[in-house]
């Protein structure tokens, strides 16, 4: 019999990457390899920008689909096949309130542009100093500040991704996208259902993506929701992998 799961999706940080590991493991490299030899299509979707993405999954960078900015794109190939943009007005909001103690980070989908005093390891990635939104010349997925706060209006299209709180960093994405509106798009660009779709996560922005699949692995116990709507649960990604495998071979 046939494997029903055509479609992989699964987060990174916390999920395949666990959290203060600065490398994927081998071990996840080879479990990724087995389910694209097995004839699946493999996704990452996460809140990290294409460039860190594919910093981090080198080897899987024409086989894989990347999900982007917390489900504002979706890069297969070195192409952008999805793309939620941050509206020009909310990205004058940004530049309207700096200020010496206020700086941040524009991402685009292979380039990012830095205004202000923002620290040297957030401008790694193709990032490029502005002065003002005149110079920004590409569409804008995400939003890293640092410094002050900055209080979002009830009418704004911008949702708080992340808020490092006493970090003084927080990230900005597209209100009206998550992952599980891009995990939709990537279904129907496949033409496939969420019964041949299998999830893998560990928090909150993880629940609307495991919703939109018909099995679905909470990685860890960091999210009480996640847990509740999961298939199952593991400790750790290479076990939920193998277990995926094994569901898969049975099938075959």
């Amino acid at each position: 019999m046939k494997s029903m799961f055509k479609l992989i999706v699964s987060d990174l940080d916390g999920t395949l990457l666990p959290y203060g590991d600065e490398k994927v493991s081998d071990e996840v490299i080879t479990s990724v390899e087995k389910i694209l030899d097995l004839g699946m299509v493999f996704g990452i979707s996460s809140g990290r920008t294409y460039g860190e993405l594919e910093s981090f999954l080198p080897m899987f960078r024409d086989r894989i689909y990347f999900t982007c900015c917390d489900g504002a794109l979706t890069v297969k190939d070195g192409k952008v096949l999805y793309a939620r943009k941050i509206e020009t007005d909310d990205l004058e909001r940004f530049f309207r309130n700096a200020s010496s103690s206020f700086s941040f980070v524009l991402h685009g989908a292979f380039e990012n542009y830095s205004f202000g005093d923002v620290p040297t390891e957030a401008a790694v990635y193709n990032s490029k100093p502005v002065g003002g939104i005149y110079e920004v010349r590409d569409r804008i997925f995400k939003i890293t500040s640092y410094g002050e706060s900055l209080e979002l209006p009830e009418y704004c299209s911008l949702r708080t991704h992340w808020d490092g709180g006493r970090y003084n960093i927080a990230q900005y994405a597209n209100r009206y996208c998550n992952k599980g509106t891009a995990l939709s798009d990537l279904q129907m660009r496949l033409m496939l259902t969420k019964y041949d779709t299998a999830v893998f996560g560990d928090r909150g922005n993880d629940v609307c993506m495991a919703k939109g699949a018909k099995l679905s692995y909470c990685i860890g116990r960091r999210c009480k929701e996640l847990e509740d709507v999961c298939t199952y649960r593991f400790d750790d990604a290479v076990s939920a992998l193998d277990d995926l495998i094994a569901v898969i071979g049975n099938k075959e």
